[in-house]
Parts: C-alpha cells; structure tokens; sequence
C-alpha cells in the first residue's frame, strides 16, 4: 500500500519527468549569436586571403555557413549549431592558411633580398 510520502515522491519524479520532457522537446535556442559569428569569421578571412591561398577553405566555410541558416530556418537549431560552429572552424584555418602564406611569401622576399645584399657585399 502507498503511503504519503511515497505518493508525494511519486508525485514529485512524474512533475520532474514533466518539465524535463518539456524542456527536452523545446530543444535548443537558435544558434543566431553563432550564425553571426560565423558570418564575420568568414569575412575576416575573406579579406586575409588576399592571394586567393585558402579558396577551398573559404568555400567549404560558406557553404556550412548556408547549411546553418537553412537549417535554423527549418527549425533543426542542433544541426544548425553544428553546422555554424563548423563554419567557424573552416574559416578560422582558412584565415590561418591565408595568413601562413603571406609569411612564406613575405619570408621569400627577405632571403632574395638577403642574397642580393650579400652579392652586392663581395
């Protein structure tokens, strides 16, 4: 037989189970900070990769970028997150890469300009 205190129990974990399947089914919050971010990451490596180094970089970051706002727009939010915060690691090593490019070119142009001082000093 139940007593009060196992029927108030029972009463408090079916309340619990309640909110927390409500809380579940809401889900998670559009990822629009994310979206945001992702957008001004791709444009800042947009704007390093002025040699046109990381093009498949920028393009696979664009294109999850896009993937995101069509599944935010169909209410997905999980893939939406995921997607958005891939697009912000594609643009991040796109920038990255654009950046190490521009060193090696950079460090290419000092050690001609080495060789030529040095050819000038004998």
């Amino acid at each position: 037989m139940f007593t009060k205190k196992s029927i108030a129990t029972l009463l408090k974990a079916t309340a619990l189970g309640a909110i927390i399947s409500a809380l579940t089914a809401c889900g998670i919050a559009p990822p629009k900070t994310e979206i945001a971010y992702a957008e001004a990451a791709l444009q800042s490596a947009r704007n390093a990769d002025l040699e046109g180094i990381a093009g498949v970089q920028l393009e696979r970051a664009a294109s999850k970028l896009q993937q995101a706002k069509a599944e935010m727009q169909d209410g997905d939010n999980a893939k939406a997150l995921r997607l958005a915060n891939e697009a912000i690691a594609d643009a991040n090593l796109a920038q990255a890469k654009a950046q190490a490019g521009i060193a090696r070119s950079s460090e290419s142009d000092m050690q001609k300009s080495l060789e030529m001082l040095k050819t000038q000093l004998k």
